[in-house]
């Protein structure tokens, strides 16, 4: 096999012993983040918790819609989106909207954490209610929708592959827009909101009032943060290559190559969308005693429910043995 083909092979197995697996993971973990915020009144009234509950919904949709396309492409051969354009455009307008939405919504939840450990109750109360949240989420969603409508006029397929021609909007997501909303912007939140809220502990009044929950969602959202901010770098930069070697010449094993290094900091990226759940769980002892209650709560109605399909079978067995007229001889 030639080195091109051995490069193209890894490729596809990283869809189909990596990937194929990571999005079930995260898909697992969307569904259960939803419904363990959901149930439970503690969450669903925490502000923070609202911010990552939206992220959760964008990312479900992102795995679900995005995620299968790339992974039937690259893992499996299927045209898809590099053979229909009206699919190619489809799928690079959703993948943008849905990330950069689900970036923003840990970052709204720093900012959050930030307001709620102020010692100005005024602050606290004008940036705080749920009514603001909402908003904000709303707001957030439909913003990012209206930014990138120009993506689905300048994609097309070019070369057999999906991507966005040459125009200076390409110029402008490629060296402002990619690199402002996944690195720049993720970092400058993480620092600035984090020293802020870590100030704001340092007065006694704050911490004797700061409830255990929100200790623990501050815990949950610093490694999501840092994550966001490492994923984004190589994911930034991958754009500027290609925008600055489009017009250089490639070989069957450069093209091969830069398609596995592709797959790889795609997939790192995703661990955004993947491990969120999976990060708060091993952080917080309240969604960890949420998830446990949950899950004894769906297994005690499984059982209730074969018990009355048991109960249901044997009283239709009865009642059919006392219907049936005797068998004439």
């Amino acid at each position: 096999m030639s080195t091109s083909g051995k490069l193209h092979l890894a490729a596809h197995m990283i869809n189909y012993v990596v990937a194929l697996p990571l999005m079930i993971l995260g898909i697992v973990g969307v569904i259960l983040s939803m419904i363990v915020f959901t149930l439970h009144a503690s969450f669903r009234r925490n502000t923070t918790i609202n911010y990552l509950m939206a992220g959760s919904v964008l990312a479900g949709i992102h795995l679900l819609i995005v995620d299968i396309q790339t992974m039937l492409v690259g893992g499996f051969d299927f045209g898809v989106y590099n053979t229909n354009e009206a699919v190619c455009r489809e799928h690079t307008y959703i993948r943008y909207v849905t990330t950069v939405s689900t970036i923003c919504f840990p970052c709204w939840a720093a900012f959050d954490q930030y307001v709620g450990t102020s010692r100005d109750a005024n602050f606290r109360n004008r940036w705080r209610s749920m009514r603001f949240v909402r908003l904000a989420i709303i707001c957030t969603v439909i913003f990012w929708i209206l930014t990138y409508i120009p993506i689905i006029f300048t994609s097309e397929i070019i070369d057999g592959t999906c991507q966005l021609r040459q125009s200076p909007y390409k110029l402008f997501n490629t060296y402002v827009l990619t690199p402002l909303v996944h690195i720049i912007i993720p970092a400058l939140v993480m620092l600035y909101y984090t020293r802020g809220t870590i100030q704001n502990l340092r007065s006694a009044i704050v911490q004797s009032s700061h409830e255990h929950l929100a200790k623990q969602v501050r815990r949950m959202l610093i490694p999501q943060l840092f994550l966001l901010v490492v994923s984004g770098v190589p994911f930034g930069l991958e754009g500027i290559y290609y925008y600055l070697t489009s017009n250089v010449q490639r070989d069957a094993n450069q093209i091969a190559l830069e398609n596995l290094v592709s797959q790889i900091i795609m997939l790192f990226y995703h661990f955004n969308f993947i491990f969120t759940f999976y990060i708060y769980v091993s952080l917080s002892s309240e969604v960890r005693k949420a998830l446990r209650k949950t899950v004894l709560q769906g297994l005690r109605k499984l059982q209730l429910c074969s018990r009355h399909v048991k109960v249901g079978n044997l009283m239709l067995r009865h009642s059919h043995h006392t219907l049936a007229p005797p068998i004439e001889t």
